[in-house]
């Protein structure tokens, strides 16, 4: 008895002294933190290091993507199956939230930190870049609870830098707040088309130091803010009659002009150290005249061009891999592939499961195949994960990927950021024409006012709020038929005046010809343009022009203001309106 009680003690005491020295050992090592896997007192640069040579290629590769997730053609509030495969087993490195995904800012928020936490959680620990297109004004994903502003074609008519950087400094702290950590804005387009059909009012003005200045300027502001930013459409997409989410455009400039316009926003903007930069899904023949090749998928515009020329090392990002663009010419699978030959770091594929699993596998079987070098998927992981260990103020996204819900009443749509973009819509308003000195509307002589408005009715009622007018709103469509024209001018000499809200007028015959229709009753007509100014080339000349640049509810009440002579209009038309008014006007 007494042996075997001496052998079970000395077991006890080896096994002792081998927890102690285990013990010992453990913490003389750095202490690994639960976010990120980042080594306490580890440098950004080494966290990126230590984890390129951790990380397999399916998990490298995973990094590349940035993707979004759907519910067939219900929302998608909640982390679900393919949010949860994404992030776990194909290790993506973002994700890109749509209409779809919101619902309110605390819905948001909580998303996002459930985002993250699977992230946190899984093979690799590294977070996510979390991304949204709120640009203000036209797009937003973001609507309730949040500082809306009126977008960049009202900054350009403000013509104030100070207000751009404000506005980008706002965004940027809101979104930061929700769990955000990179906006897909600003557009440096230069917007020197009034056929374009989806840039328009998301540029800042059709001359390019005005767009460089003032993309700049919001790009600081989003950087103060918090969050990431991504300049785009690389190289240009101002210049173009078609849509990229439905077809392939062509920008058929010279290189000379292509130089002096469209790319002068985007040199200026990688000279200042940009975050990233979005490329387009457009063929531009001086740069790569391959037939058919867009600039995504083109190493002269983005490795020979963006790399190697202007000397660009951070990081490129493409833009939806599944816009109509790229699919319909050349599949997922292939384009992908394709991207990252080209000097892609991040692909987008933010819709369709099959076309993601699909996307990502075909990297990978590339690389296995030798078609592309691990060493390239290295630069881009570099690329990528210094982008989030990069310091935005003391908040770099490996360190800070989550947000504190308790703390978002404090944070979003204060009075101080409410104020700002009202600011930005009370400079932004641009009376362009009066022929016949009718602004301000006076009640002693126009009391009764007639709204035809396509969308905020009772925004426009509590507008015209405080003064002496007797306001009806009627709703208009954006394309209204001849009934709908006809019941919009139905008894309308009740009315002394009609205000009518117009938007791209000049590609809408149907509204030209609600505008002659009341223009021919003889009653006094104010035009208020909620989108580009090129609206006033499609109206009758006697009819005063007001351009607020967006319909958001602070652009409605600015306009309002100025109708009613409560506020001067301070804005000057940020692009020319050919045959008609210069980049500039009026010059006061």
């Amino acid at each position: 008895m007494k042996r075997a009680y001496g052998r079970k003690a000395l077991a006890v005491l080896i096994l002792a002294v081998i927890l102690t020295l285990s013990l010992w050992f453990f913490s003389t090592q750095s202490p690994v933190s639960h976010i990120g896997g980042k080594a306490e007192g580890e440098t950004g640069d080494e966290w990126v290091e230590r984890k390129i040579q951790e990380m397999s290629l399916e998990e490298k590769v995973g990094q590349m993507f940035m993707v979004g997730f759907q519910n067939g053609n219900q929302p998608a509030l909640e982390m679900n199956e393919q949010a949860q495969a994404l992030i776990q087993d194909y290790h993506v490195g973002g994700m890109v939230l749509f209409d779809r995904n919101v619902d309110s800012p605390e819905q948001v928020a909580e998303l996002n930190n459930t985002l993250q936490s699977t992230a946190e959680n899984g093979s690799t620990g590294v977070p996510l870049f979390i991304s949204i297109d709120q640009e203000g004004g036209k797009v937003l994903r973001i609507r309730d609870g949040v500082t809306v502003f009126p977008g960049n074609m009202a900054l350009g008519a403000t013509g104030d830098v100070e207000l751009s950087r404000q506005s980008g400094k706002v965004m940027g702290e809101e979104l930061r707040a929700l769990g955000i950590n990179m906006n897909l804005a600003p557009s440096l387009d230069v917007n020197n088309n009034d056929q374009n059909p989806i840039i328009g009012v998301r540029s800042f003005s059709s001359d390019p130091d005005q767009v460089a200045e003032m993309g700049i300027a919001q790009m600081e502001g989003f950087r103060e803010g918090g969050v990431l930013s991504v300049v785009k459409h690389f190289p240009g997409h101002g210049d173009t009659d078609s849509d990229s989410h439905i077809d392939l455009p062509t920008v058929a400039h010279s290189m000379e002009q292509l130089e002096e316009v469209e790319l002068k926003p985007f040199q200026r903007a990688t000279d200042e150290g940009v975050d990233a930069v979005m490329s387009a899904h457009i063929t531009f023949p001086a740069i790569d005249d391959t037939p058919g090749l867009p600039g995504t998928l083109s190493p002269r515009v983005l490795t020979d061009l963006l790399r190697k020329e202007w000397g660009y090392d951070g990081v490129i990002m493409t833009d939806d891999m599944e816009m109509g663009a790229i699919v319909d010419n050349f599949g997922a699978s292939d384009a992908a592939v394709r991207a990252v030959k080209a000097g892609a770091d991040i692909l987008l594929v933010v819709h369709e499961w099959e076309r993601q699993k699909e996307s990502i596998e075909a990297v990978i079987q590339a690389v296995e195949k030798g078609e592309i070098s691990e060493q390239r998927i290295d630069q881009s992981t570099r690329r990528i994960l210094q982008l989030k260990a990069k310091p935005l103020g003391q908040k770099s996204i490996v360190d800070h990927p989550y947000t504190d819900l308790e703390s978002l009443p404090e944070k979003l749509a204060t009075s101080e950021h409410t104020r700002q973009a009202e600011k930005v819509a009370e400079q932004s308003i641009t009376v362009v024409r009066d022929p016949n000195n009718q602004l301000p509307l006076n009640p002693s002589r126009t009391a009764r006012i007639l709204i035809l408005t396509p969308a905020y009715e009772e925004e426009w009622e509590k507008a015209f709020q405080g003064f002496d007018f007797q306001v009806e709103t009627r709703s208009v469509p954006l394309i209204p038929k001849p009934e709908e024209r006809q019941e919009a001018l139905a008894g309308i000499a009740a009315y002394d005046v009609v205000v009518v809200a117009l938007s791209q007028t000049q590609m809408r015959p149907d509204q030209q010809a609600l505008v002659t229709e009341l223009n021919q009753t003889g009653k006094a007509v104010i035009a208020v343009g909620l989108d580009t100014p090129y609206d006033v080339v499609a109206l009758p000349s006697n009819i005063p022009y007001i351009a607020a640049y967006s319909s958001q509810p602070v652009s409605i009440h600015a306009a309002v203001a100025v109708v009613t002579g409560k506020k001067d209009p301070g804005g000057k038309l940020p692009v020319a309106i050919p045959d008609f008014y210069p980049l500039g006007h009026p010059d006061r």
